[in-house]
């Protein structure tokens, strides 16, 4: 076998010219990282994993918007009109979409949100909120009481203020241990 298929490599940053000197091929360098830069690359990479984490956590209005489109479409649904009903999933789609985009080009990058502890939190957010436009329908269209939508939308802003804010709490600390 080659040598450099079994000679172990540190960096894909190496220069040609150093891995083709003999200090490569006998696995010494006399280039010595001291202490205080060893210490001070890592401190500069905790601050880019920190500045990381802030640019990539949603801002503070993004899950209460998200919240209100939500709430609204469930809250519309006390009209008992289709009509309206179709529009609102509409306005919902189409406002969800452009609060994704304006926090992606807020972000300049994509990250996998979906690890598995993200995962927990979002499909405990579907079936909480599931359950509260259950409800609403059941008090609503089989028990008759009005309101039932309005309030289910109501408290759908919350949840998804809180959720979102969980959700954001695992990314950071994700990103900040670099999971």
């Amino acid at each position: 076998m080659p040598w450099w298929k079994v000679t172990p490599r540190l960096s894909t940053m190496e220069s040609d010219d150093f891995m083709e000197s003999d200090d490569f091929r006998n696995g010494t360098s006399n280039s010595a990282v001291g202490c205080d830069e060893a210490a001070g690359a890592i401190s500069a990479i905790a601050g880019s994993r920190s500045w990381l984490a802030g640019r990539v956590i949603a801002p503070r209005w993004f899950h209460p918007a998200l919240g209100l489109l939500a709430g609204g479409a469930i809250a519309e649904a006390d009209a008992h009109s289709w009509v309206v009903f179709a529009w609102s999933v509409v306005a919902y789609t189409v406002g969800c979409g452009a609060l994704m985009w304006l926090n992606q080009r807020r972000v300049g990058l994509s990250m996998a949100y979906f690890d598995c502890r993200t995962r927990v939190i979002f499909g405990s957010h579907v079936l909480a909120v599931s359950a509260l436009i259950a409800l609403a329908c059941w008090l609503d269209l089989d028990r008759g009481i009005r309101g039932a939508f309005v309030a289910a939308g109501v408290l759908a802003v919350g949840l998804e203020i809180l959720f979102g804010r969980w959700t954001d709490q695992v990314l950071r600390a994700r990103i900040q241990a670099s999971q």
